[in-house]
């Protein structure tokens, strides 16, 4: 049981060299640095601001520390106003919240001073944003995992050709790709639970860097601001940037998959294989047949942008002392700001472009049968039927090409008289088998591969673990927003004055 503390707080006075004088900062560091900050904050770090101060003043409580329930009292009341705008004499948002917590009560602002510093302050705000903002990208990954799941469901029949090193490979189906790529994803979904456990610990109470020698309960702290726990090492708890630096990895991961999606789709759509809706297409001033599928591209130029952003927070947090400093706090939060938002209006952009797409499936077939994307299938029958092993029935269709295009002749037209010319006799029903890209596919039954009869099993698998992705989203997300509910609480108090002459 953590010991109470029993001792009464004298309250801390407002520090007149940052109300009165109106020129204590340089006016770049004002313009560059303080300002930006203010407004980046007011905008996106409010609410964790508040969850966190409110958290810790419930601690004190519990520990005994006199006028801490009243400072959350407080708390929940300003919450709810409209918060002050910018004053240059004040240096940023906590400071402004303290200035107008010491209006109201002055022996409650002392009091929620206690064991208290910006350092594990802003860290603790800097992941409870980051909690929040990777649980919206973990949302809109799960629903694009949906999306590809429900598209490959209609299309387990669709042949394509797929390309490997810029060249027509194989035949396989459009079901088989998607699949691949919902796959991708759900790794990129492990990677993002696993990333949010070790960025949901708690920094408060390790203060200025060393702990507090009031004897305050951190994993209370933590269990107010639904935490998985306090970290163990206060050092650690102010000076960690590994853990934005791994959720950008999480980040770049995703975006460097999806943007070879992009890639694909793009090919596909320039082909005319695959087309987008309406509203997310866009025609020509002068060439009226056009329908650019935009909403790729701009999909493709968020996801680049998303992995510039991510390198930005990296190299924020390369080479500099590792401590409490500015480089992985305040000024590496608007990047990691940009790249959840160029990340999310990628993934939902995508998702939409493959919600309805128009899918020409005779296009595609007829680009597998006029190709030669089945000739492993001929050499799979040739070394069935010789028994020579594939590496013969290999040499001889190579022959059997060069032969082909020496006449200016496709492989749809061989004949069994091509075939005897390089020394294979199969018989006809066999070569055209060989030669039918539907049954390419469906020979393809082994674990992984594109047969129907095995497709159709995995979409279902990758369908439940999708519904256990979500299931456990839902209940974290379920934690998170309790934690919050019961921060936020009710106005207990009623306002006092206004801070610096404006509603606080």
């Amino acid at each position: 049981m953590t010991a109470r503390i029993t001792q009464r707080l004298t309250p801390v006075p407002a520090k007149p060299d940052r109300t009165e004088e109106t020129n204590m900062w340089h006016d770049i560091y004002l313009r560059a640095v303080l300002q930006p900050d203010y407004s980046y904050a007011t905008e996106h770090l409010l609410p964790h601001l508040f969850d966190a101060l409110t958290a810790h003043a419930l601690m004190l409580d519990g520990c005994g520390v006199a006028h801490a329930a009243a400072a959350a009292a407080h708390l929940r009341s300003l919450r709810e106003q409209p918060f002050p705008p910018y004053d240059p004499r004040i240096e940023d948002v906590f400071f402004t919240l303290d200035q107008a917590l010491l209006q109201r009560d002055p022996a409650a602002a002392g009091a929620l001073r206690t064991a208290l510093s910006r350092n594990d302050l802003d860290m603790t705000i800097y992941r409870l944003s980051a909690r929040l903002r990777l649980m919206r990208a973990l949302a809109r990954v799960l629903n694009l995992r949906r999306t590809l799941l429900a598209l490959a469901e209609r299309e387990v029949d669709t042949v394509i050709v797929a390309y490997t090193h810029h060249q027509p490979a194989q035949p396989t189906t459009l079901a088989h790709y998607l699949g691949a790529v919902e796959n991708n994803l759900a790794r990129d979904t492990r990677r993002m639970f696993g990333a949010l456990g070790r960025l949901n610990l708690s920094p408060m109470g390790a203060v200025a860097l060393g702990g507090t020698s009031f004897p305050i309960d951190r994993e209370r702290t933590a269990q107010l601001l639904a935490f998985d726990g306090p970290l163990e090492n206060t050092y650690d708890a102010v000076s960690a940037s590994d853990w934005q630096v791994e959720v950008a990895s999480t980040i770049t991961i995703a975006s460097t998959t999806l943007s070879r999606v992009l890639h694909d789709l793009l090919f596909w759509a320039s082909r005319g294989l695959i087309s987008l809706e309406d509203g997310l297409v866009q025609g020509s001033s002068v060439m009226p047949q056009k329908r650019n599928p935009v909403a790729l591209e701009h999909a493709r130029t968020k996801f680049s942008k998303a992995i510039g952003m991510t390198q930005s927070v990296i190299l924020s947090s390369h080479n500099v002392p590792f401590g409490d400093i500015n480089d992985p706090g305040p000024d590496m939060q608007p990047s990691l700001h940009s790249m959840w938002q160029e990340f999310r209006e990628g993934v939902e952009l995508l998702t939409a472009s493959l919600t309805a797409p128009t899918i020409d499936r005779n296009a595609w077939l007829f680009e597998a049968r006029q190709g030669e994307s089945v000739v492993t299938e001929l050499a799979d029958a040739i070394t069935r039927q010789t028994g020579d092993g594939f590496r013969d029935a290999h040499a001889r269709i190579k022959r059997l090409l060069a032969a082909l295009h020496a006449q200016g002749r496709t492989l749809s037209g061989v004949t069994l008289g091509d075939l005897r010319e390089v020394g294979v006799t199969i018989t006809e029903d066999e070569l055209r088998g060989a030669l039918d890209p539907a049954a390419f596919i469906a020979r393809r039954t082994t674990l992984g591969g594109p047969a129907p009869q095995v497709m159709n099993p995995q979409l279902q698998q990758a369908a439940g673990r999708l519904e256990a992705d979500a299931a456990q989203h839902a209940q974290l997300t379920r934690r998170f927003m309790d934690a919050r509910t019961h921060l936020h609480g009710e106005p207990a108090l009623p306002a006092g004055p206004p801070a610096h002459g404006g509603t606080a």
